[in-house]
């Protein structure tokens, strides 16, 4: 069975974006540097997400 992963305009233009800070663009990346790219988008939303999360807590 095969995994699909249906991504929002948002998360491609995050990840296209990591892409592009490591010099690479959709014709040039390699299916290991896309999958780079998608890692340090999913963990750089989630550390934001979290410290949006500790600023409304800390200003309640």
């Amino acid at each position: 069975m095969a995994n699909v992963i249906i991504k929002s305009d948002e998360r491609r233009a995050h990840e296209n974006y990591v892409l592009s800070t490591f010099g690479k663009d959709g014709k040039t990346a390699t299916p290991a540097d896309r999958d780079a790219a998608a890692t340090i988008a999913a963990r750089s939303r989630e550390a934001y997400k979290e410290s949006k999360r500790m600023e409304e807590k800390k200003h309640g």
